[in-house]
């Protein structure tokens, strides 16, 4: 079970942030992500300005995995989501690259062979996530774990 990756559920900023950390910790991450970019609920709301500053919107583990790529934190400021969304969050999902799917809704999640009546060893078995793609396609994916940043 080991080499299956740890799923996130939502490429938002706590989704994307623990898929950094995942890489650190040399985990494999795989964010599914319901909508066609990163962030796309913030996308929603970019008109509206943070009442927390640059210096606190960016997660570490997330600075160390961009700075290779040039990127710089912000160090003042109060951003709006749009500005959010385009100076770290998109390209912090494009640092991660692969490790992300978009048009992908997780719609159940359960343990491979196990349900209500058969729960014997439920915990050494990996997770299965029922993953609807944007073209109505259906997939069942393995994990070792999953984190559910959805909401």
């Amino acid at each position: 079970m080991t080499d299956l990756p740890v799923a996130v559920i939502g490429a938002g900023p706590q989704g994307l942030a623990a898929a950094a950390h995942l890489l650190e910790r040399g985990l494999t991450p795989l964010v599914l992500e319901q909508g066609s970019e990163p962030a796309a609920a913030v996308a929603e709301w970019g008109h509206v300005r943070l009442f927390s500053a640059w210096p606190e919107l960016v997660d570490k583990a997330a600075a160390r995995l961009l700075e290779p790529t040039g990127w710089a934190a912000p160090t003042k400021g109060y951003p709006t989501g749009a500005q959010w969304r385009e100076h770290y969050l998109a390209p912090l999902a494009d640092a991660l690259g692969d490790h992300v799917r978009y048009g992908a809704t997780v719609t159940g999640v359960s343990r491979k062979g196990r349900d209500r009546l058969v729960d014997a060893d439920r915990a050494e078995q990996p997770f299965v996530l029922h993953v609807t793609g944007a073209d109505g396609t259906e997939e069942r994916i393995e994990a070792r774990a999953v984190i559910d940043a959805s909401g």
